[in-house]
């Protein structure tokens, strides 16, 4: 099945899954690539350290804004990526048809959960970009055709 649409997923849609998101779309642009939270801050906005290095990775993230996940959203999109296992089971629990296309981001590198960063220090952002980085990496390498 060729992909063309990839949902990438977190809790509150203002630090993992938008980085994610930003980075699909610098590293495949040829894919849809959003993302949605399944307890977003409907309108938030990326915390500062987040916001620093989208803003140094030319991740093109200032007009981004959290939003709740829901049916349609799952719909639209051929591959949802989350971040943790319990979201994995949120999803495909809530949203049964979307079994089969969730997987966690980190897949390809043993499948462990991607800590939440929200309200930790500048240290933890990086270290958690540290980690998505290579996830998004791997997905680009197997999703694009080289």
């Amino acid at each position: 099945m060729q992909f063309q649409s990839i949902l990438v997923i977190c809790t509150g849609n203002i630090c993992r899954s938008p980085l994610a998101e930003g980075l699909f779309r610098r590293d495949a642009p040829r894919l849809n690539v959003s993302s949605a939270g399944i307890g977003a801050v409907v309108g938030g906005t990326m915390p500062d350290p987040a916001a620093r290095i989208a803003e140094r990775e030319g991740l093109a993230l200032e007009t981004h804004r959290g939003r709740q996940v829901d049916e349609q959203i799952i719909r639209d999109h051929d591959l949802v990526v989350v971040m943790e296992e319990g979201q994995r089971q949120w999803l495909t629990t809530r949203f049964p048809q979307s079994r089969g296309r969730v997987f966690l981001l980190s897949h390809w590198r043993g499948g462990e959960d991607i800590a939440d960063p929200y309200q930790r220090s500048e240290e933890f952002f990086e270290h958690i970009y540290a980690e998505l980085e290579p996830c998004v990496a791997d997905w680009v390498q197997r999703l694009v055709p080289g």
